[in-house]
């Protein structure tokens, strides 16, 4: 079948090495799908070709042309994709029309095929063509707001390895919010997924599971949904167990569960612990792997002796990227949207200081740089481009909702207390002593539990970091940012009102 591809996918398969797949064919063009992952931006594994031959292009005018892709993308679900368009024929006439249309789609004539096939880059120029088409903002891989897999995954590859090296362990992600965990285990779904297609691997989002009922029938339901009407009528404690057993005789392996966002569910098992002692019965008997991922209560179970959570799994905790992997971040994509760094050293270090390695936060400072680029029309950063990014009330509030929701109030009251009582209470250092001293004088005690465990979540948070006895704010813009947007004295008040002990 290939010999009847384009020339242009007939090279990429051939002679570069990527994977082309055939598709269903629509409206009368042919669809293909090209794996151009490699290049680490929005394109994916299974990015879409049409095909749009001489035949299609003769007597009909452009504009109906442009029509017909729309139904296409349409009907095929791809308006959030990037789609390249072959066409046999000039694309100019079209690319009037283009911008009245999807801008998601990229027109390649048979002069621009002909560029690349005959180019010694043909991979670049493909690629700088796609740039010029598509908004570089919406070419990059970076997203702040949904979980990642494939070409836009980064930084956790040491983590992926590690759990899929020991297949007969359980693992126990810990993190705050938006640091990645829900990316980890997805990401972690797809390489299952690809390596071996017989493993059985189920994604469960824990958070609206909040009873041992709940659980099993969400569980029957991915596993064997033909025994839903039955449920009712078991008692879980006997049944359950033998259906995980069913199950991983059935699909001859152990049935991989990943469990998201567990802290919920571990609130309410709490007391008789039904349910998490059910986990650890089918782990034990080799029935099922169990990797889950939470912050606090997660983190909180793991060591504690009368918990079912105690040495259930190894313990695999994400925080900050370390400065190479901010560097594959932010370097990476940039140079493959043919973006140029001046000082580069200095640009990236900047980024990674002022975002305290927080993957979240440097995906949208970046992303907040390409949007400047898009708008101004220019294709290099340089250290002064990072200024806009500081008035940006996007970026600042990002910024500040990270630290709100991640934090409870004690955790505020500590960072309230520190910034407020000293307008260089940013740059300096302190250690625990006195932060108590400071915690103390504006009337809040904590025991030294306490104290530990708000040092411990406010250093996981990106907020402060450890050097010896002594802790730093690790961001110099959140400080500024948080100075500059409350009234510290003032929400100091409000968390002592609320109360700042945790329940």
């Amino acid at each position: 079948m290939q010999k009847n591809w384009p020339r242009l996918l007939k090279l990429l398969h051939e002679e570069l090495g990527y994977t082309v797949r055939e598709g269903k064919a629509i409206l009368g063009y042919e669809l293909f799908y090209v794996d151009l992952s490699s290049w680490k931006l929005r394109l994916t594994n299974r990015t879409p070709v049409i095909w749009i031959k001489t035949k299609d292009l003769d007597g009909i005018p452009s504009h109906h042309v442009m029509q017909s892709l729309e139904d296409v993308v349409r009907e095929r679900s791809l308006s959030r994709q990037i789609v390249l368009v072959l066409l046999d024929g000039n694309r100019s006439p079209l690319m009037r029309y283009r911008s009245n249309f999807n801008n998601s789609l990229v027109l390649i004539g048979s002069d621009e095929q002909k560029s690349i096939i005959q180019s010694r880059r043909p991979s670049g120029e493909l690629l700088d063509l796609i740039s010029v088409q598509v908004p570089i903002s919406s070419l990059s891989p970076y997203e702040t707001r949904s979980p990642v897999t494939g070409s836009r995954f980064f930084g956790r590859e040491h983590e992926i390895n590690r759990i899929l090296a020991n297949p007969d362990t359980n693992h126990a992600i810990l993190g705050i919010r938006r640091i990645g965990k829900t990316s980890l285990l997805r990401e972690t779904e797809r390489v299952l997924n690809e390596r071996e297609s017989n493993l059985q691997v189920v994604y469960l989002e824990c958070s609206d599971l909040l009873s041992t009922d709940d659980y099993i029938r969400e569980v029957v339901r991915k596993l064997n949904p033909r025994e839903l009407p039955r449920l009712s009528m078991q008692k879980y404690v006997f049944f359950f167990p033998n259906f995980l057993e069913r199950m991983s005789k059935v699909h001859k392996s152990k049935i991989i569960f990943l469990l998201d966002e567990v802290d919920n569910l571990v609130v309410m098992q709490r007391g008789d612990w039904e349910l998490f002692r059910m986990l650890r019965a089918s782990s034990n008997k080799g029935a099922c792997q169990y990797i889950i991922a939470g912050f606090r209560e997660a983190m909180q179970e793991q060591y504690l002796l009368d918990s079912p959570f105690y040495n259930f799994a190894q313990e695999i905790r994400l925080s900050e990227f370390t400065r190479q992997q901010a560097r594959e971040l932010i370097g990476v994509p940039m140079e493959n949207l043919r973006v140029r760094i001046k000082k580069e050293e200095q640009v990236i270090g900047q980024i990674y200081e002022e975002t305290a390695g927080q993957p979240n936060l440097i995906q949208y400072y970046c992303l907040i740089l390409l949007r400047h680029l898009d708008q101004s029309g220019e294709r290099e950063i340089s250290p002064e481009s990072l200024i806009d990014v500081y008035s940006d009330e996007g970026f600042t509030s990002h910024l500040l909702t990270s630290f709100m929701q991640n934090t409870e109030n004690r955790e505020k009251a500590l960072v309230y207390a520190l910034l407020s009582s000293s307008q260089e209470a940013g740059f300096e250092g302190f250690s625990q002593p006195e932060i108590d001293d400071t915690l103390r004088a504006n009337g809040i005690v904590l025991k030294q539990k306490d104290l530990d465990e708000a040092c411990s979540v406010l250093s996981l948070a990106g907020v402060i970091h450890r050097k010896g006895k002594d802790y730093y704010f690790a961001s110099p813009v959140f400080t500024r940012v948080l100075q500059h947007a409350y009234d510290l004295n003032y929400l100091l008040r409000k968390v002592k009102e609320e109360g700042y002990e945790r329940s």
